[in-house]
């Protein structure tokens, strides 16, 4: 059986970064998904290094299932960050309102954080961090 890989259920995910700067020299990153939705908002970085550095380890660390670290809020609204080697955390994802969401945005960095794309760099006045 031929596999029709053009349908979109076959569709390759092609995420990308996005490397943001503030008037500060503070940087972040983002993780963004072929549809341009963001899956997760970096920790702030104080050079450009460190925040690149940050995606290595970020690609890395998605494809191991422990560096997932699952948050839920009283409200029943849930969100993941994902760990370094060192337990920091590296990224936090946007909140969800079930379960099912969460694991869908799991699977989602899973596919999409390998990617080596960067597109673009943006500048901000100000940064915040990925808080929940």
């Amino acid at each position: 059986m031929n596999a029709d890989l053009t349908s979109p259920a076959r569709a390759v995910v092609s995420g990308y970064y996005q490397l943001i700067e503030s008037d500060d020299g503070a940087f972040m990153y983002t993780l963004r998904a072929g549809n341009h939705e963001t899956i997760l908002t970096s920790r702030v970085y104080w050079s450009r290094g460190s925040a690149l550095d940050a995606v290595a380890a970020l690609r890395q660390a998605s494809q191991f299932p422990e560096r997932f670290q699952r948050r839920d809020l009283e409200s029943h609204a849930a969100w993941f960050e994902v760990l370094a080697a060192d337990g920091k955390w590296l990224a936090r994802s946007e909140t969800y309102g079930s379960r099912s969401g969460l694991n869908t945005g799991i699977a989602s960095v899973q596919r999409n954080a390998p990617s080596l794309v960067f597109r673009g760099l943006v500048r901000r006045a100000t940064l915040a961090p990925a808080l929940v």
